[in-house]
Order: structure tokens, then C-alpha cells, then sequence
């Protein structure tokens, strides 16, 4: 699970400094908890055949053997100090994310047990299971960097946002398919030039994405359960939202973080733009509605957003004139006004 939660690396020594590579900020992934009384009330009948299925895939666990944990991680060549924080600040987002993601499913799995949900518990159970090999995976990743994350202690002193059922369905879902689109580009690239791939943590990509994948399938399956969130204006008000503000928040971390994505070889813009095309196009399997990223408006935004965005930072950092930096905040919102309501397509017999 990526796009959702919240972080902080605890050092070994009780007065090290706090997590490095981390802030306080829309960005940073946040601890989620929602409606599980009402999600214990879903009914599964008119999606038993699919629900059967996925259940049975997710028993068979297909990546049981895949993370090793005798798998060296360490990185196959020196960074300059800059690449290093780019790297290790990948890492430490994507650890806490995945985290949060096992936090909220192992919550959910328990819960659906005690209302007598026992398949939809196993269900859940078993895409907590994945989430907690991602995180393991790439906290061991930031122990070979010498960074230790805490993550049991960091989730009694973070934050939990509560979220409506349908905005958890449907956050969700976005989240696991742009995380599988995320890797599998990543994977793509590094295969077509594997003198950029610096670390064997890559090398387990491909499999990986698989669990995104089927956990975006399971909760697709889950929107269908409430075939009243994606009927009428509701339908076309969440499909909206929640593509936008997954794009948005992708497109502002990929900013973040270019210069991760330069080590690898990747231009960053372009890979951005590339993984909300593919997004939106797999949103046409659960959503109503989908942008319009074809004729080139919403991609045409981004760019001057990304720009603003990076020039709020810029006048913060060096202290701008207040009336400066609320020029930039008006400029950015108005940007995203606009964005907002870019072009949807309708998807028919979705």
C-alpha cells in the first residue's frame, strides 16, 4: 500500500535526533482508521464468485519464498551525500506507508472477526500479512543504511485520521493500483538499464507489485459490495476527489523526491505523468468516472503546480515578504481549483 500514512524513524539511542528525512506535512503518510461496524455489514453475495476467488489467491500466497530475509540488501555502490538522503528518504516514507497499511487491515481483520465476519477477517488477515512483509522488507533496507524505524512504538504516538467507509474503499484502491504502477515502472526501467540499479531492493519489484495489484482487485471488488457509491452525483463526486487528490499528492511527492528518481536514470516528470495515465486507466475497472488525461489540460496543470510548489518552499526558505508567499499560496490554489474540475470521461458498464 502507498499515498497513505504517517512517519518517523526512531534511532537506536533513546537521545538521538528525531526521524531523519521526514516533516510535518500534507505529505507525509498518515495512520488511517475508519467505519468497521458498517464495513462488518457489507454484503458479498453479488460478488460471491469474485470474493471466493480472491480469497483463494490470496491463500495461496504466490510470494511466500519471495522475501528472503537473508537477502542482502546493503547498496551496490557509494552515493553522494545527497543521493544517500534521496534514497534513504524513499525508504523511509515507503516503509511507513506500507506500515500504516498493515495497521489499518490487521485493525479491520480483528474487528471483522469479532462481528462474526470470519472470510471477510481471513481476507483482511491476509493483506495485513503482505503489508507487514513490505514494511519488514524495507526496514531492513534502512537497517543497512544504519536507520532504525521503531514502527510498533511510532503507531501509539502518531495520529490516526478517521475516514468514511467510502472514502477508505475508494483511497484504497487508488493507492494499491498507483503503488503497482509505481513499481512495475520502476522494475520496467531498470531491466532496459541496469547500470542505474544501485541496490538489490529493486530486484524484488516485479513480485511485489503483484500484492498491490491484487489488493486494488479485492477492494475494487469491495466498492461493488455498495452499489450506491458509484451511482449518481455521489459516484462521479468521489471518483473525482479521490483520482484527483491521488494525483495531486503523487505528483507533489514525485517533486519531492526527484532527485531519487534522477539516480535511477528516470526523469521524474515524465514518470509522474506516466503512472496517473496508466492509474486512470485502471480506475475505468471500479470508478464511474475518470479524468480526461488525454487532451493534455491535467498534465499541463501539474506542471505549473509542481512549479508553484516548489516556489512556496523556495519563499519559505529564505524568508520572502509575507505578501510574497501569500501570492504563491493564492496562485497555487487557483491551480488547484482548476484542476479539480479538469474534464471527466463517463465509463460505461463499469
Amino acid at each position: 500500500m502507498t499515498a497513505t500514512l504517517s512517519s518517523a524513524a526512531v534511532a537506536p539511542s533513546a537521545a538521538a535526533p528525531a526521524a531523519p528525512h521526514l516533516r510535518e506535512d500534507l505529505l507525509t503518510p498518515r495512520f488511517y482508521t475508519t467505519q468497521i461496524a458498517k464495513a462488518a455489514r457489507t454484503d458479498l453475495e453479488q460478488q460471491r464468485p469474485a470474493f471466493d476467488a480472491m480469497l483463494a489467491e490470496m491463500e495461496a500466497d504466490y510470494n511466500r519464498e519471495h522475501f528472503d530475509r537473508k537477502a542482502p540488501l546493503d547498496r551496490l555502490r557509494d552515493l553522494g551525500p545527497e543521493e544517500k538522503q534521496a534514497y534513504e528518504s524513499y525508504l523511509v516514507r515507503s516503509c511507513v506507508s506500507e506500515f500504516s497499511g498493515f495497521l489499518l487491515f490487521k485493525e479491520l481483520s480483528r474487528r471483522l472477526l469479532q462481528a462474526q465476519r470470519p472470510e471477510m477477517g481471513r481476507l483482511f488477515q491476509l493483506m495485513a500479512r503482505d503489508e507487514a512483509r513490505h514494511a519488514g522488507f524495507l526496514n531492513r533496507a534502512l537497517v543497512a543504511e544504519g536507520i532504525e524505524i521503531d514502527l510498533p512504538s511510532l503507531s501509539t504516538k502518531r495520529p490516526i485520521t478517521w475516514f468514511p467507509l467510502s472514502w477508505v474503499l475508494y483511497s484504497v484502491f487508488l493507492s494499491e493500483k498507483i503503488g503497482y504502477w509505481r513499481y512495475i515502472l520502476i522494475d520496467r526501467h531498470l531491466k532496459a538499464h541496469p547500470d542505474n540499479n544501485f541496490a538489490p531492493l529493486f530486484d524484488f519489484f516485479e513480485p511485489w507489485c503483484q500484492d498491490e495489484n491484487r489488493h486494488g482487485d479485492i477492494f475494487n471488488m469491495l466498492i461493488r459490495c455498495w452499489p450506491s457509491l458509484r451511482q449518481g452525483l455521489r459516484g462521479k463526486v468521489l471518483s473525482r476527489f479521490f483520482l484527483w487528490s491521488v494525483f495531486l499528492t503523487h505528483s507533489l511527492t514525485v517533486c519531492e523526491r526527484g532527485d531519487f528518481y534522477r539516480i535511477l536514470g528516470m526523469d521524474p516528470e515524465a514518470f509522474d505523468a506516466e503512472v496517473m495515465r496508466q492509474t486512470n486507466r485502471t480506475a475505468r475497472r471500479a470508478f464511474p468516472w475518470v479524468f480526461d488525461l488525454e487532451n493534455g489540460q491535467f498534465i499541463a496543470l501539474r506542471n505549473r503546480l509542481v512549479t508553484c510548489f516548489q516556489e512556496m518552499g523556495a519563499a519559505r526558505r529564505e524568508g520572502a515578504s509575507p505578501l510574497r508567499q501569500l501570492g504563491l499560496k493564492l496562485r497555487f490554489g487557483a491551480l488547484l481549483w482548476r484542476q479539480f474540475f479538469q474534464p471527466m470521461l463517463r465509463v460505461e458498464a463499469v
